[in-house]
């Protein structure tokens, strides 16, 4: 059995575009075995893809690096889990369980970064899924019209991990949002990150406004929102 969970989060751990097909096939494959033979849990594959999550080593928030280059990996696997017919009585509803515990753990990670817990290694990553399954339709409209971003603002100030995650839903969901989120705040976003101080490693100090979102704003990708559009311009000063 244990050989057999082995060989599962292995195809999650070394997935790539190149051998996809091939992994998911293998996956597949494997997992009717064990199922059969081995009582594997039902919940198993949503598990494996949980705790695969993070398998973007490229993440790193201090140097700017905030888009997980996998997530699409992650997403095609969880659908085409859903639709094979191998797979699909032990995926019911899949990515939208997913998107649950994705949202579960975005506001848990808020509030422990801000209560000085520390801000768990695999937020940025969870936060990037988070954005996807949004796009999807797998996120409730209330939590994206009256919850994530204001979660993000709630605070008197805006902390680094709060300025992180307001990145990487701009980038990845910005047209979701701008659908459903009052304009005052998305004006608030960008004026709370214009004014927002980051720590840089290199120079060991904190650097306020421009400087201190230099790296971070390379992956603000245009979307319509005219503060987007006013920050980016900020920048080229």
């Amino acid at each position: 059995m244990d050989d057999i969970d082995y060989g599962l989060n292995s195809t999650l751990e070394n997935l790539s575009g190149r051998n996809y097909a091939e992994s998911f096939d293998f996956y597949r494959f494997w997992f009717d075995i064990g199922h059969i033979y081995h009582q594997i849990p039902s919940d198993r594959i949503f598990d494996t893809i949980w705790n695969h999550r993070t398998m973007d080593v490229t993440i790193n928030p201090s140097s700017g690096q905030l888009i997980h280059s996998r997530a699409h990996l992650i997403l095609r696997f969880a659908s085409d889990a859903e639709s094979d017919h191998n797979l699909a009585p032990h995926s019911s509803r899949l990515q939208s369980r997913l998107s649950t515990r994705a949202l579960q753990e975005f506001f848990g990670s808020n509030m422990s970064a801000v209560r000085g817990r520390g801000y768990p290694s695999d937020a940025c990553a969870t936060t990037n899924l988070l954005a996807h399954w949004a796009n999807l339709g797998y996120v409730e409209e209330n939590a994206i019209r009256n919850h994530i971003l204001q979660s993000l603002i709630s605070h008197p100030t805006l902390h680094d991990h709060q300025a992180y995650a307001l990145i990487i839903l701009f980038k990845l969901a910005g047209a979701t949002f701008e659908a459903y989120v009052d304009p005052s705040v998305v004006d608030r976003c960008f004026e709370l990150l214009k004014n927002h101080s980051t720590y840089d490693p290199v120079r060991d100090q904190y650097c306020r406004g421009k400087d201190g979102l230099e790296r971070a704003k390379q992956v603000c990708a245009p979307v319509r929102w005219k503060a987007v559009i006013e920050l980016r311009q900020m920048f080229r000063r």
